[in-house]
């Protein structure tokens, strides 16, 4: 009978051993001198340097007399976050005497290579203007985007397509260029 406790003794520290190190497996060990290979580590992200730019953003007077210059500070990383963040800026209204054309516009994309712009927008029938508004919607763009010495041309399309005029009444240039 001593050999049957013993044997039933010695089974229940064997399962329990088992069952013990079962739970540590998966646990990195502390001791200072194991000779385990550390694991590897992700180096963190560098983090981007922002930059920030003093800008003019040309809005109009709510009679569309006029353009309104707004002086922002622009922040980004890359010229073409820069054009981004300007034409972001160039949606807001600045208050009662500045008036954005450009807020209800679309802008689907936004891409710079080689100093041309490319700006793919949609013109929901809210935007639509008559004369005078669409030459505002164009030179508030131009004025905004060839301010910074980059920006050599501007090609704007609308949903994908080069179209002759944007309203109805303004002849659009593709490209247009930086005088």
């Amino acid at each position: 009978m001593k050999i049957f406790k013993a044997q039933g003794l010695l089974a229940v520290i064997i399962l329990s051993a088992a069952i013990v190190g079962c739970g540590v497996q998966g646990k990195p060990e502390s001791n200072l001198g194991s000779t385990a290979a550390p694991t590897a580590s992700s180096a963190p992200e560098p983090t981007p340097v922002l930059n920030t730019k003093e800008a003019i953003i040309y809005l109009t007077d709510a009679e569309l007399n006029e353009t309104v210059e707004q002086p922002v500070k622009l922040t980004y990383e890359t010229d073409a976050d820069l054009v981004k963040a300007a034409i972001a800026e160039l949606q807001k209204d600045a208050g009662e005497n500045a008036l954005s054309l450009w807020k209800p516009i679309e802008v689907k994309t936004v891409e710079l290579a080689d100093g041309l712009v490319t700006i793919d927008i949609h013109l929901p029938d809210e935007a639509r203007l008559g004369a005078p508004g669409e030459m505002f919607v164009i030179e508030t763009l131009k004025s905004t985007l060839f301010q910074f010495d980059f920006v050599k041309s501007i090609e704007l399309l609308v949903d994908g397509a080069e179209i002759e005029t944007l309203m109805g009444h303004v002849e659009l240039e593709h490209p247009m260029n930086k005088e």
